[in-house]
């Protein structure tokens, strides 16, 4: 055990370098750094010398907890840690060998619960009715305000097939929903032909913005083109977003060159990069973005883009504001902490984090489960139906083809 606690303390010696170093770069005086640090040492001391269950204590996990919780202090809900065991698990998400819900999640400091940012289209959390903005407070009847971050997570993974129940607070309503696992091997860009108005109305669904999407974008286009579409819609609700560079590559497909699509802001206020459109070769058809809540991240990069160069109309609700941009760093101990870094703008320089983005034309959706009835498969298939009872297609529909 003494063994033990003595590598937790060189973990602690690294820790204190490290921080009293940063603290040094930013003109903290000895004596604050000793403030700072000196309670984490003291605590550990303390546990291994008087704490009475000291035999069953595991010292890797009271580390583990220990920058989880300092982590949650910033209050940014997109800062968080991964453990060194989270890291294996990660790989098995990577490799789609796991059972889950289809949902985009972050930490919420403030209700200490997690956060739906979206549910992904076709999965089973999108079945079930789930939204964005809902908290998930409890995990099969176990609160949540009692779990690490990551622990919650897990605990909604499971064996496809096997169900785990949520209790979800959505405003001051308390729902508690069962959702069955499903592998969730997700398409991410669907596209489907449409006539409305004696026009023919090409429509594609982005879920999400991951390495597969840009070269599946351009085929989507490309057969969209071919069957000489007067307009397009680009449905990006309830993406949850991705990449950075992928986000880049969609909106080149759509911009003209030399356009600014995204620039990001590092935390002393300076432009550390701004990403310029390399422009296209596909006709100018007028373009509608469909957009709400949960479309986040990327999703609100590509409708900045478009929307600040009149390139598109965005139709919908207000979107969710994550314009915030993490890092991983790697520790000693194994595990990851991801820490916010910059944030990113759009290309007028506004700062959305928080706020969102509007749409030109706001249309409420309808929020009924019972009309996410598909097919259990359908987030897999490429090739989707329009579906005009939308009411935010229907909009799209009605602007698209009466503009000029």
């Amino acid at each position: 055990m003494r063994n033990i606690f003595k590598g937790v303390l060189s973990y602690v010696f690294l820790a204190f370098v490290v921080v009293t170093s940063s603290l040094i770069l930013s003109g903290a005086s000895d004596k604050e750094l000793l403030n700072y640090i000196s309670p984490l040492y003291e605590t550990l001391y303390r546990i291994n010398y008087n704490y009475y269950g000291i035999k069953d204590v595991k010292f890797d996990k009271v580390i583990d907890s220990a920058i989880d919780g300092m982590v949650k202090g910033l209050g940014d809900d997109f800062s968080y840690y991964y453990p060194p065991s989270q890291m294996g698990e990660q790989q098995i998400e990577m490799e789609g060998q796991y059972g889950g819900l289809g949902i985009e999640v972050t930490y919420d400091s403030e209700n200490r619960a997690v956060k739906i940012v979206s549910p992904m289209y076709g999965t089973p959390a999108w079945r079930a009715g789930l939204q964005s903005g809902d908290l998930i407070i409890g995990i099969d009847d176990q609160p949540v305000s009692e779990m690490e971050y990551m622990e919650a997570i897990n605990k909604m993974r499971g064996k496809p097939g096997t169900s785990v129940k949520l209790t979800i607070k959505r405003g001051k309503e308390i729902i508690e929903v069962t959702i069955v696992r499903e592998i969730i091997q997700i398409i991410p860009v669907k596209s489907g032909i449409t006539a409305y108005n004696t026009k023919k109305i090409g429509y594609i669904l982005i879920t999400k913005f991951n390495e597969p999407v840009p070269s599946e974008l351009q085929k989507a286009l490309r057969k969209l083109y071919d069957q000489k579409i007067d307009a397009l819609i680009l449905d990006l609700r309830n993406n949850p977003g991705g990449l950075l560079d992928v986000a880049i590559n969609v909106a080149n497909q759509f911009l003209d060159a030399g356009k600014i699509i995204v620039s990001v802001k590092d935390r002393d206020g300076k432009i550390t990069d701004r990403y310029i459109s390399q422009g296209n070769n596909y006709p100018k058809v007028p373009i509608v973005v469909l957009i709400n809540n949960g479309s986040a991240s990327a999703s609100e990069i590509v409708a900045g883009a478009l929307k600040e160069n009149n390139r598109a109309v965005l139709i919908g609700q207000k979107t969710f504001g994550k314009g915030s941009v993490q890092r991983g760093f790697p520790l000693s101990n194994g595990g990851t902490v991801f820490l916010t870094i910059a944030h990113y703008l759009t290309p007028s320089g506004k700062d959305i984090h928080k706020l969102g983005i509007e749409p030109n034309i706001k249309v409420e959706e309808i929020q009924d489960s019972s009309t996410r009835k598909v097919e259990a498969k359908v987030y897999t298939l490429t090739e989707i139906e329009v579906d005009q009872n939308d009411p935010v297609i229907k909009t799209a529909l009605d602007y698209i083809t009466k503009s000029k």
